[in-house]
């Protein structure tokens, strides 16, 4: 498995089309199934079947100047910031990833007894997302275009700006026209461990939970999917 360690903060806008760009290279066998880590600066990202003005409280996000944006996976809304540690995971197009539930299930399954593991703590996969007691601290999405692309969130640390000032399904009257988001009480895992858990700890835990894809090797992102995410992304408004 190809591992790309891609910390840099940049237009998230670009981080979301470099997973569309990985995931195209992996459908035309390009590049061997990947592994992405990497962060975004504060932003909110609503899923494909939403409309941002029934997620995000676009006035406090203007105000505090965090984008908001949409993905082309499914899902709920999601607070990007300097706490949350991204991981994607792209994979070929054959069984179990055919199936959402069984590959979900599976997937947070792996992240579930990694955090058992490392941290001492009890996770639970509940649909598509990771819980420790009623606190969701991992969440993810899907899309398939000739391959599997599945992205989530680790929650390793809070942010001075909380999650109930920017979403709108954490507040009371949450009603939207689209796919509705699932709220849940978010949770870190440094809050809940009692310690504070690094990014160089998230990088690690992801690494384990998800070894039994495959050896991890380090490499970089490609000049060709560059290329393809630096033309999403300023279709799409980037800079």
């Amino acid at each position: 498995m190809r591992f790309l360690l891609d910390l840099e903060y940049r237009d998230p806008l670009l981080n979301l089309a470099l997973d569309e760009a990985i995931l195209g290279a992996v459908a035309r066998e390009e590049v061997p199934p990947t592994l992405r880590v990497w962060r975004n600066p504060r932003c909110v990202v609503v899923g494909r079947g939403q409309r941002i003005e029934d997620e995000a409280d676009l006035e406090a996000c203007a105000r505090l100047r965090i984008p908001v944006l949409k993905r082309p996976s499914g899902g709920g809304a999601v607070y990007h910031h300097a706490g949350n540690l991204n991981f994607s995971l792209t994979l070929p197009l054959t069984a179990p990833w055919t199936s959402v539930r069984e590959s979900q299930g599976y997937l947070t399954g792996l992240l579930s007894s990694a955090l058992e593991e490392r941290l001492g703590i009890e996770a639970e996969p509940r649909g598509g997302a990771v819980f420790v007691g009623e606190a969701k601290v991992s969440g993810s999405a899907q899309l398939r275009r000739r391959a599997l692309l599945h992205h989530g969130t680790l929650l390793l640390s809070p942010d001075t700006v909380p999650m109930e000032a920017l979403l709108l399904a954490l507040r009371a009257g949450y009603a939207p026209h689209g796919v509705p988001s699932q709220p849940a009480t978010g949770g870190d895992l440094s809050s809940l461990t009692g310690h504070r858990v690094t990014i160089e700890e998230g990088i690690r835990l992801i690494l384990s939970a998800f070894r039994p894809l495959g050896r991890a090797g380090l490499a970089a992102i490609s000049l060709r999917e560059w290329a393809l995410a630096d033309a999403l992304s300023s279709a799409r408004g980037g800079s």
